[in-house]
This record gives C-alpha cells, structure tokens and sequence, in this order.
C-alpha cells in the first residue's frame, strides 16, 4: 500500500502571525491534529501538533511561538510500511506528504492504524 492512499487531504495549513487560540479552535472543528506552517513565501517553517497546543497556556501566543521547527517529510508514492519507520524512528505521528516541492497531503499514525484495523 501506498502513502496516497491512505493520506489526509486536502491539507488545511497555518500561519506563523495565527494566535494559537484561533487554531486551536480550527483544530476542533475541522477534527485534525496537526498542521504545517506555511510561511508568506510559501516555504514550510515548521508544524504544530495538538500537543504543542495542549501545553500551550498562554492564550496571547503566536503559532510561530509553538511551532517545532522539524518537519519530518515523506513521499506519497513511498509504502505506508516505510513511512510508518520514519515515524517511529524520529518519535513522530505526523508526516508532512511532499510531491515536486508542494504540499499534497499530511499522514497521521492513527491513519495507518485505520488501515491496519479494518484488515
């Protein structure tokens, strides 16, 4: 099985200038977990994950004051298998899908259990 098969998309971002308030409001509407941070110029700074916003008390912060700055990459044409050791490896449940340079999808760990549950 491949990455683009089981991927979330089409991909919701953010904003460095976001308030992490906004977000985390966006996060209970639209039911995700994490989202990459896409600067103006269209370059990814980093990725915030729901628990970057769960340790977050500071309601006047920014997203680009929680953000990890290591986005961990994967390819949708790459097995789950091999994307799930990239995961595991780095300690992530999060990959950012890349094809040509863009954003195509994001890939969650509860994705590839979803796969693997209904087996």
């Amino acid at each position: 099985m491949r990455v683009e098969e089981i991927m979330s998309t089409p991909v919701v971002f953010t904003q460095p200038t976001v308030k992490v308030t906004y977000l985390k409001d966006m996060f209970k509407r639209k039911n995700i977990n994490a989202v990459p941070v896409i600067d103006d110029d269209g370059t990814i700074s980093g990725i915030v994950s729901s628990s970057d916003l769960i340790t977050c008390r500071d309601e006047s912060l920014l997203v680009r004051d929680v953000l990890s700055p290591r986005v961990h990459i994967g390819v949708r044409h790459n097995r789950v298998k091999d994307a799930a050791k990239v995961m595991v490896k780095h300690g992530v449940h999060h990959l950012v899908i890349m094809d040509d340079g863009k954003v195509v999808g994001m890939l969650s760990s509860m994705d590839i259990i979803k796969v693997y549950a209904e087996e």
